[in-house]
């Protein structure tokens, strides 16, 4: 029997330590699963109008191998929200203070999906050794590329809309952004929608096209591992190609492009996505 979101939301909410942070806008808040000792740290970083749920299918497993850190971004989740005029580095700058300003972590592997790979990538940079490694899934702010017969248009929230209207309204805007099989659309991956979008305050489309990340992985130091679902939909129409912008900006990057998977890889793949880090991570410790 498949655990009803509700249920699964709980479990992991439950098991997880809270810890906000104050920065100068506010407060950031990270969660922590405990995971064997002695084993490596990750800290996962989430996409836009998303929060630690992106990870929900995931944080289970990884807690076999890794203590596990999430956060949730200025504007999302349960962090506070930047003041008015924010720019992207000003999410950036509070990533950067609420990981020096968590006592508990030191030392991490950095795991970012979608708009956390602007944000991780460039706080990374000022973080220094602290990161061990960066892994960036389906990252957005790669520059203005060509999007001409990509992904589908989202739909619009309308006011008066039915529970039943906006239940397909949110199946459309996941298939059309983050998971291309519409059968893994399923109740778990509505209610994360559901819930990440009520919270979001934060407008992280309008930095989309910068080069935040590339402008990043061109400095870094750190091993940085990069992995695309073939059909993510804000890369497309053409996904491969992205390993071109990054071996461009640096030849040592890591390119992975994971078959029949939408954006959100760690959540329609979870297998392959954890097959992927932790073959990483442990190359990344052995170096």
């Amino acid at each position: 029997m498949v655990e009803p979101p509700e249920l699964l939301i709980a479990r992991l909410t439950k098991a997880s330590r809270v810890e906000r942070i104050a920065c100068e806008f506010g407060a950031l808040q990270f969660r922590y699963w405990a995971g064997p000792k002695g084993g490596e740290t990750v800290l996962l970083v989430h996409g836009g109008s998303g929060s630690w749920l992106h990870w929900v299918a995931n944080i289970e497993a990884l807690t076999q191998h890794y203590q596990v850190w999430a956060v949730d971004l200025p504007g999302l989740g349960a962090s506070d929200a930047l003041p008015a005029g924010y720019t992207a580095e000003d999410a950036v700058a509070a990533l950067v203070a609420g990981c020096r300003g968590l006592k508990s972590l030191q030392q991490y592997h950095l795991v970012a999906f979608s708009w956390g790979c602007a944000v991780s990538s460039q706080a990374a940079l000022q973080l220094g050794d602290a990161v061990k490694s960066l892994t960036l899934i389906g990252p957005a702010s790669i520059g203005d590329v060509s999007r001409k017969g990509g992904m589908k248009p989202l739909q619009r929230r309308l006011p008066g809309m039915s529970a039943a209207d906006l239940a397909a309204l949110h199946r459309l805007n996941l298939h059309h952004l983050m998971i291309s099989d519409p059968a893994k659309i399923d109740a778990l991956a509505l209610k994360v929608q559901v819930l990440n979008t009520a919270q979001a305050r934060f407008n992280s489309p309008k930095f989309a096209k910068n080069r935040m990340v590339l402008d990043a992985v061109r400095q870094l130091r750190q091993p940085v591992q990069v992995i695309y679902g073939d059909q993510d939909g804000p890369a497309l129409p053409d996904v491969a190609s992205k390993s071109a912008l990054f071996f461009a900006e640096n030849p040592l990057v890591h390119f992975e492009l994971v078959a029949n998977c939408g954006h959100w890889l760690a959540f329609e793949q979870p297998e392959s996505f954890h097959e992927l880090l932790n073959a990483w991570v442990l190359g990344c410790v052995r170096d």
